[in-house]
């Protein structure tokens, strides 16, 4: 058997070359306790579709394979993390999120969907924990309390567009 040897230098600078060759389209990466976050994602991509968006992949990171949702992160320009307050040390949601942070994954265009029952922090502590990720956040986060409403749809409907329209830029 022969291996060729790389330098950690090389593979790095190939890696990072990699991240900021992507093709338009958005991950969606989300985790949804009961469900409502999972259909605020959902109604979430179809906007970006009805926006003109062709590649979303949306991943429940609840069960996904990390490396498939870590692929597909490189691959694409845009990312959504949408999750529940739930985003404790060790939530799906925050663990894939340290797991960006670990490979310095940036340059992303970035948006946060969040949905809570009494404290609704769960878009904070996504901000905190992408805050050095020299991502660019596109809106105001969207958050429902309890259950996709018609107040929720409508701001999910204007993120979509003004994420659409930052992708294309």
């Amino acid at each position: 058997l022969e291996y060729e040897l790389y330098k950690p230098s090389e593979v790095i600078a190939s890696t990072t070359a990699s991240a900021k060759a992507s093709e338009n389209g958005v991950v969606i990466a989300y985790a949804s306790m009961y469900g409502h976050t999972e259909e605020m994602v959902e109604a979430f991509a179809r906007m970006l579709a009805e926006e003109g968006v062709r590649n979303i992949r949306i991943h429940n990171v609840s069960y996904a394979d990390e490396s498939f949702v870590i692929s597909d992160i490189y691959k694409y320009k845009g990312l959504v993390i949408a999750s529940q307050p739930t985003t404790a040390l060790s939530s799906p949601a925050s663990l894939l999120l340290k797991s960006l942070a670990l490979r310095g994954v940036g340059g992303k265009v970035f948006a946060r969907l969040g949905s809570f029952t009494w404290a609704g922090a769960a878009t904070k502590t996504i901000d905190s924990m992408t805050e050095k990720l020299k991502l660019t956040v596109v809106g105001n986060p969207v958050e429902m309390k309890q259950s996709c409403t018609a107040d929720t749809v409508e701001a999910c409907r204007a993120l979509a567009k003004e994420f659409a329209e930052a992708l294309k830029a």
